[in-house]
């Protein structure tokens, strides 16, 4: 019987690997020598937050943490602690009626709470009407900006800086934000572990601040409707929220006269009572000062709550994930597939992607421009199949950012039980063209996503066979990575890439290791994984990696051309 890979998957959602083009000895990272590559991780795709382009802001860095659904990118600002992490994650959300404001109006915050042990994310979100960030092409209304706040609640869950605990601390605008993330979503998912509020607001259409014509006008413009419309106002409002999952401990804080209208917070306490909900706290502090203009006065008061609150379970020792595959797609057995498992007794809800024509805004040259994919089960029954994708997309799949960005290429949402299942990638028509495959897992349960391997058509140019996986966890992992290529014949695949060779790089495109026939190096380290290749001319590489993100590529010697089958082991 064949031994497969078995990749370990935490049951989080992980953010993609977009594939760019790496110049070997070019600081630009230009896409110029196909055969050299870097990953550009996206959140949604991001999957895991982009932090390849970084720059210092004061005492933080600035580093893109996902790409919002409209293709805005979206950065925060970064305050790391004294010592060694991984440490529980606070993001900060600023305030500014919705249409204001930035991370740096933050910073002290940030340095607060770096100071206290915690590694702080001052995110940005996209601004309703008048503001813009660079790159909006959306208008920020509702739920734009919760949806950038929970991209940042994916992106902090899972950096390899926080060890998967997250909370959330907002003002004005950045605490309804902060409370809205508290009591929708996913537990240990896109909803925050503890939840801190600064003066938000919280109940849209309240009667009681009608007199308020700045807070009517700021709630109204955020929506995008008229202060009668009430229905759509109460959708928005964190207060309204509050019976559709039980909430994390939260902690609003105002003062006596704070510019907020007085009944934001006594609506909010209203809604959590009548819902049972009783793990809050409140604290009224004298003065006027709003949000996180009082920051130094409660910030004592803060950090005693996060750390009774914000414990969470720390990230395991060693996890290996392996996330994206992309190579030439051809016809026949040229196609691009991958093989997962669903392992546990819980049914898991699974997003697979097939990208094509979107690679070319990373420089990649003849893309697949019609993917079409399909899902199997282990008796080779279809499951699934997408052409096109069509809105409305799931809000989990649009809130991960997760929408394709070309109308051709093809996404599959689906809820499936455990068991073996086979997604295959191919080209309407019979088409051709490089292609990228991508599994996701959305659902935080007790089952778990495998991803086994990837076989692949290997061409030249564009055309290598690139595996990009991630050590996810807070020590280093020994991994074993595989070439096949000869050996396929004998599973009757024609075409075979007969003498693979095969590149590891981390992220920013260096060369770790390099391998043609496996027994030219590592021979005794390679044999006693137990699963060496069985064909002299195939490639393999024992590593150990600290954790971060890598590529396994795959190519043929001397240019040569065949199918190949990718295959990374955790060997902890």
């Amino acid at each position: 019987m064949r031994r497969f890979p078995l990749l370990r998957i935490r049951p989080r959602f992980y953010l993609l690997a977009r594939v760019l083009l790496y110049k070997e000895g070019n600081s630009d990272g230009l896409m110029k020598q196909p055969r050299h590559f870097c990953i550009l991780f996206t959140a949604m795709a991001a999957l895991f937050a982009s932090q390849t382009a970084s720059a210092s802001h004061g005492n933080a860095v600035t580093e893109q943490y996902a790409t919002a659904s409209d293709g805005t990118p979206l950065h925060w600002d970064v305050y790391m602690p004294a010592g060694h992490g991984p440490w529980p994650a606070v993001i900060l959300i600023h305030g500014g009626e919705f249409k204001l404001g930035g991370p740096s109006t933050c910073a002290e915050a940030g340095t607060d709470l770096a100071r206290a042990g915690y590694v702080a994310f001052a995110i940005e979100y996209r601004l309703a009407p008048p503001g813009k960030l660079v790159g909006q092409v959306s208008e920020g209304h509702y739920p734009d900006q919760t949806n950038d706040v929970k991209l940042a609640v994916i992106a902090a869950r899972h950096d390899h800086r926080s060890n998967g605990s997250v909370a959330a601390v907002g003002g004005s605008a950045g605490g309804s934000h902060a409370v809205f993330v508290a009591t929708t979503g996913r537990p240990g998912f896109d909803q925050v572990d503890a939840c801190v509020s600064l003066s938000g607001a919280y109940d849209y259409p309240d009667v009681d601040n009608s007199w308020n014509p700045a807070f009517q006008d700021a709630v109204t413009n955020y929506v995008g409707v008229p202060i009668t419309d009430t229905a759509a106002l109460q959708a928005a409002s964190p207060a309204f929220q509050t019976g559709v999952v039980a909430p994390p401990p939260i902690f609003m804080i105002a003062s006596a006269l704070d510019p907020m209208p007085p009944r934001q917070l006594p609506d909010l306490l209203a809604r959590l009572a009548a819902n049972s909900v009783t793990d809050y706290e409140q604290l009224i502090i004298p003065g006027d000062l709003h949000a996180f203009d009082y920051w130094s006065t409660v910030k004592s008061d803060v950090i005693a709550f996060l750390g009774t609150n914000l414990t969470g379970a720390a990230h395991n020792t060693q996890e290996l994930i392996n996330l994206s595959t992309r190579a030439a797609v051809h016809t026949g057995d040229g196609g691009l597939i991958g093989g997962f498992i669903v392992t546990g007794t819980t049914p898991k809800n699974v997003v697979l992607r097939g990208l094509g024509p979107s690679l070319a805004s990373d420089g990649v040259t003849g893309v697949l421009a019609d993917p079409v994919l399909s899902v199997y089960d282990v008796h080779n029954s279809l499951v699934a199949q997408n052409d096109n994708w069509t809105a409305p997309l799931p809000d989990e799949v649009v809130a991960a950012g997760l929408t394709p960005a070309h109308p051709n290429e093809s996404l599959i949402a689906t809820i499936l039980p455990p068991g073996h299942y086979t997604a295959v990638l191919q080209g309407k028509n019979d088409s051709t063209g490089v292609g990228l495959l991508e599994i996701y897992d959305l659902d935080p349960a007790s089952s778990h996503v495998s991803n086994i391997s990837t076989r692949g058509e290997v061409v030249g140019g564009d055309g290598a066979m690139i595996g990009g996986f991630i050590n996810g966890g807070t020590n280093t992992t020994k991994v074993l990575v595989r070439a096949i290529g000869p050996s396929l014949t004998g599973q009757g695949i024609a075409n075979a890439l007969p003498n693979p060779t095969l590149e590891l790089r981390d992220a920013q495109g260096n060369l770790i290791l390099a391998n043609d026939n496996w027994r030219s190096s590592q021979e005794q380290e390679i044999e006693a994984t137990g699963i060496p290749p069985t064909d002299d001319l195939e490639s393999a590489i024992v590593a150990t990696l600290p954790p971060g993100h890598y590529t396994a590529t795959v190519t043929g010697v001397g240019g040569a051309t065949g199918v190949a089958l990718v295959e990374v082991y955790d060997l902890d």
